[in-house]
């Protein structure tokens, strides 16, 4: 049976009133032969998507309509590799005898990418031995951060790490956990310290076998690249969904960036 992804502009709707609309989708269902599976809801952005399994797309409205009324902006035949780049998950959604309250998932991610200061030029001074050694505790101090503050990896970028979080704030104290932790790596028989710099925004990537793509990763990855040694630099919309106000930021204004037309306004994590 074709799979399909709505999508609804749910202004003023709360998500308790998603979660109930959904439960009288999933009692009309049976009745017009289809199966919603799974749903998401960005608060932020007050959009809905409803992921379901029906023999055309009016059987979707049909039963939107008959259940709750809120009818679709927009209802697309997808398949699974879609719903991976767009949405990035599908990998619990339930069988049709199982499926009652889907999970909440949000679409909003914040991509963090980190780089070691100077590790090409380290290689050389030091030899691959040692340098691996420090990048292996490097490892260490990042991914103990990740696990701490619910961050993913997504992949190893040689002397670094991109990583996912889905709480911007989360993101943030991650990232002033790896920028205290690199510099107490020691460089033995040197005096030399470890320096990270780490670029963060936030925006809807697309996702496909585990990876992300998209203006959002390309933008923290400029941010990254920007940063100077020890600094942590946020997007404006990085700092838009940060709630914690206990996090300092200090504006640096608006930076051209290469591979973007309108200038991104930036900030910089207090130390």
């Amino acid at each position: 049976m074709p799979l399909f992804l709505d999508r609804h502009y749910t202004k003023g709707v709360s998500e308790q009133d998603i979660v109930e609309a959904h439960e009288l989708d999933l009692k009309l269902q049976d009745k017009h032969d289809a199966n919603f599976l799974t749903y998401w809801y960005d608060e932020g952005r007050q959009t809905t998507f409803c992921l379901v399994s029906a023999p055309n797309a009016e059987t979707i409205t049909t039963i939107h309509s008959e259940s709750h009324g809120q009818i679709p902006n927009e209802v697309m035949e997808v398949d699974q590799t879609e719903v991976l780049s767009f949405m990035g998950r599908i990998a619990d959604i339930p069988s049709k005898d199982t499926a009652r309250i889907a999970p909440v998932d949000r679409a909003m991610k914040t991509i963090m990418f980190t780089d070691l200061v100077g590790y090409t030029s380290m290689m050389s001074r030091l030899g691959d031995d040692r340098a691996f050694k420090l990048l292996r505790e490097h490892n260490t101090v990042v991914r103990d951060a990740l696990t701490r503050f619910g961050g993913r990896e997504v992949k190893h970028t040689g002397d670094g790490v991109m990583a996912s979080f889905d709480v911007a704030d989360q993101a943030v104290k991650a990232a002033i956990q790896i920028r205290s932790g690199i510099p107490a790596i020691a460089v033995d028989e040197t005096d030399e310290r470890l320096s990270i710099r780490i670029g963060l925004t936030s925006g809807e990537p697309l996702e496909e076998h585990g990876d992300l793509f998209g203006s959002v990763v390309n933008l923290a990855s400029r941010l990254c690249d920007l940063a100077e040694s020890g600094e942590i630099l946020v997007s404006e919309d990085c700092q838009n969904e940060l709630q914690d106000k206990s996090l300092q930021l200090e504006s640096i204004g608006s930076v051209t960036i290469r591979g973007f037309a309108e200038p991104v306004t930036v900030g910089r994590v207090a130390e």
